[in-house]
């Protein structure tokens, strides 16, 4: 997997609503893109583990402020 730091800006972040549209960094393992179904989007985003947490996490395009390769 290709390993990534990710600045992102979140809609819910550590289970509150990011409403300052604070952004986060995060070390990411890229592992696949993902589709939201629901709104026909073949690629709306990429699934990653966090290098830091072992958690994965789901990362919207559209929200990804900046992605350099490490």
């Amino acid at each position: 997997m290709k390993k990534f730091l990710v600045n992102y800006t979140p809609a819910v972040h550590e289970g509150q609503e990011n409403n300052e549209d604070k952004s986060f960094f995060y070390r990411v393992e890229m592992d696949e893109q993902f589709a939201n179904r629901g709104e026909q989007d073949h690629s709306a985003g990429m699934s990653a583990k966090d290098t830091e947490t072992g958690e994965w996490k789901r990362f919207r395009w559209d929200r990804i402020q900046s992605a350099v390769a490490l």
